[in-house]
This record gives structure tokens, C-alpha cells and sequence, in this order.
């Protein structure tokens, strides 16, 4: 009767315990800051070159750039899939509306 009792509360427990894990992750992720990008990834420089300007490629004018608030002014989203697995975040990484990267790509 010990040994099952002992069982049943060791269960509980953890499951309480990984329920509660669980939640303060979400939360955590919830109250991040923004992430930026860092220099260097996917060839991603916070100012785009003239020879990039001249063309009209900077982050503003990608596909994969979306305007969001929370980065501040002058900042957005980067919603490129392999933008997001090079920074290994969880969140969505923000970049520099004067940006560019090497995946830059024509709105449509």
C-alpha cells in the first residue's frame, strides 16, 4: 500500500511540475524582449549598401518583412523561415527597415 501510494504521489507531482514548467515558459516567452538580428546572418547588414539601394532592396521592401510596432521605429518583423532557425529564438526576429539580407525578395 506504501510503494503505491508513493507511486501516485510521485506522478502527480511531476505532473503537477511540468504543467507549471510549461506555463512559466509561455509566460517568459510572452514577456521577451525583442530579438534583432545580429550582423552576419544570412549576410543581414542594418544598412543596405548603395549599390542595394539603388536597386530598391532594403528590408522594407522584401516580402518577408512585416511592419510591427513593438520593435520601435524604424523596425519590423522578419518573417523568412530560415531567418528564424539561424537565430534560434523562439519569438520572430525584428530587423532594421534600411536592412538587407542575401534572401531578399520583391513583394509581390
Amino acid at each position: 500500500m506504501k510503494r503505491r501510494d508513493f507511486l501516485k504521489t510521485g506522478f502527480l507531482a511531476g505532473a503537477a511540475l511540468t504543467v507549471l514548467g510549461k506555463a512559466m515558459g509561455l509566460a517568459n516567452n510572452a514577456m521577451a524582449a525583442v530579438t534583432f538580428v545580429a550582423a552576419g546572418k544570412l549576410g543581414y547588414k542594418e544598412a543596405a549598401t548603395e549599390l542595394q539601394l539603388k536597386a530598391g532592396k532594403k528590408c522594407d521592401t522584401c516580402s518577408f518583412y512585416k511592419v510591427d510596432a513593438a520593435g520601435g521605429a524604424g523596425a519590423g518583423q522578419c518573417t523568412l523561415p530560415a531567418m528564424k532557425s539561424a537565430m534560434k529564438s523562439a519569438g520572430v526576429p525584428y530587423v532594421k527597415a534600411a536592412g538587407y539580407c542575401n534572401m531578399w525578395k520583391k513583394k509581390a
